[in-house]
């Protein structure tokens, strides 16, 4: 059940609802163009905890170098099915098989906010294995304003029903603030460039997906293939407008472009 699962395996649930289909519709992320405009052409990029390896898949493409590292055996194994030759290795993101200062670029794509002791630990990994003004992008669940004011609380109060209720609930992640994932940036000996919102293109929409099934979830019916990230009717319309128009307010994740210092 999905009320029973770990922080890692939260941090897996995409690949594994997919059922091990990988589809390469990286062009359907904001954060793609971000990527083209910061990634180094020339260089080692290191995509850690890349899952099935979508995006490794998709850079490798493009004519970048892209290494994956992800803790899950299975992701690798799906991975290397779809594309043999493609570069993985089986790692914790927090102990990394690399030498220090030894790759140009990090990808780190919602990963560190599944450690509940915060996300700093990890980060300080991702710093040492960049070498000295090496790129880090970071991409993190967004806590914007909206969250903070309405929907944190309701799904604050959905969680003291479900635990009355006796539901096994466990910590999956956290959601950070711009601030916040700034603060954690500069504690790992990063310097922050630039942030920008994250989610997936109209009418697909990954923040008020997830916001929505924060308060309706139910552990014993998880969401088909085919309804993931998938708003019905007018509030689907409306993700799709702020999408467009207002996308801090209603994107899920927020993405951080930072270099390492020496």
């Amino acid at each position: 059940m999905l009320n029973t699962l770990s922080p890692i395996e939260w941090s897996q649930a995409a690949w594994r609802l997919e059922g091990g289909n990988i589809t390469l519709d990286c062009e359907l992320e904001l954060i793609q163009p971000i990527f083209l405009d910061h990634l180094p052409k020339y260089g080692v990029i290191v995509d850690a905890g890349c899952g099935t390896a979508k995006w490794v898949m998709y850079l490798r493409r493009l004519g970048y170098r892209v290494i994956g590292i992800d803790i899950s055996h299975e992701a690798c194994v799906i991975a290397q099915g779809a594309e043999p030759g493609i570069e993985l290795i089986v790692a914790d993101t927090q102990r990394a098989a690399l030498r220090d200062h030894s790759v140009d670029a990090v990808i780190s794509l919602g990963v560190v906010e599944h450690d509940e002791a915060g996300p700093v630990r990890a980060l300080r990994e991702l710093h040492r294995i960049l070498k000295p003004g090496g790129l880090l992008i970071l991409d993190v669940p967004y806590n914007n304003l909206l969250r903070r004011l309405i929907l944190n609380p309701l799904h604050s109060h959905m969680i003291r029903r479900r635990r009355r209720a006796k539901w096994p609930l466990g910590f999956s992640e956290y959601r950070f603030s711009a601030r916040e994932v700034r603060k954690f940036l500069v504690q790992a000996e990063f310097e922050p460039i630039r942030a920008y919102p994250n989610d997936l293109r109209p009418p697909r929409n990954l923040g008020l997906w997830v916001d929505y099934h924060n308060i309706v979830f139910n552990p014993f019916c998880p969401p088909k293939l085919e309804e993931l990230f998938v708003l019905p009717g007018l509030a689907g319309k409306l993700g799709g407008v702020l999408i467009r128009w207002a996308p801090w307010v209603a994107c899920g994740e927020i993405v951080y472009v930072a270099r390492a210092n020496p």
